[in-house]
């Protein structure tokens, strides 16, 4: 009885213009969303450089995210979780404690997973479709659900010692090789302007990857 008693009122009020009609309710001040409704998955690996202008895109992607989280594998927990995470990044690695099954469920509710500190042992596994461990099951993982996968091309230790040629031309090829697969590079300091384009959907936003140049046909005799 007190509910259409309440209703009875709120009708008369209505009517007598006291009050307002359910349409003309003003909206209630909402907490704002990011532009994008992406989901990403940060994943950090080990053996790389330029881990702090790493840290920085990824607190910079998490502010554009719709949902962020990060994760650290096992290799690299030593050096890249904890305060420094928490502190540069303004996030924490929220999944470290999860189990293999967890973090399939995690990358499963992602929309692109993000690899600031790509290391080159899991970029030439992921290039082989080998996932023999963590660190390239997850790329593995990514890449045959067809999500969109962005990685820093350009913080690989080895970086700093390659001379030799004909090393540079075979890493050149398994970075293209992966790109062919779906994967996005960038360098590590473009990792949020290229996320940013992704999400705005421009597709395939990778540099160009070297490639060997075609053989010349020589005209049939």
């Amino acid at each position: 009885q007190k509910e259409v008693i309440r209703n009875l009122v709120r009708e008369v009020l209505r009517e007598k213009g006291l009050l307002d009609s359910p349409s003309d309710k003003p909206v209630k001040n909402r907490v704002q969303r990011p532009r994008s409704a992406s989901a990403v998955l940060n994943v950090f690996h080990a053996g790389v450089r330029k881990l702090e202008q790493a840290l920085e895109q990824v607190r910079r992607i998490e502010k554009i995210a719709g949902r962020s989280r990060v994760f650290a594998v096992n290799s690299a927990r030593s050096w890249v979780c904890g305060a420094d995470v928490k502190e540069k990044a303004g996030t924490k690695c929220i999944l470290d404690t999860v189990k293999p099954e967890g973090l399939e469920k995690a990358l499963l509710k992602s929309d692109i997973l993000v690899l600031p500190t790509l290391c080159f042992k899991t970029a030439a596994k992921a290039a082989h479709l080998i996932s023999d461990d963590q660190e390239s099951a997850i790329v593995f993982s990514a890449l045959v659900q067809g999500k969109k996968v962005l990685a820093a091309q350009d913080g690989f230790t080895i970086c700093d010692l390659l001379l030799n040629a004909g090393i540079r031309d075979e890493m050149d090829r398994i970075l293209a090789k992966l790109q062919s697969f779906g994967m996005i590079f960038c360098e590590t300091g473009q990792l949020c302007t290229t996320f940013q384009k992704i999400i705005d959907g421009a597709g395939n936003m990778g540099p160009p990857v070297k490639k060997d140049p075609e053989p010349e046909t020589t005209p049939a005799t």
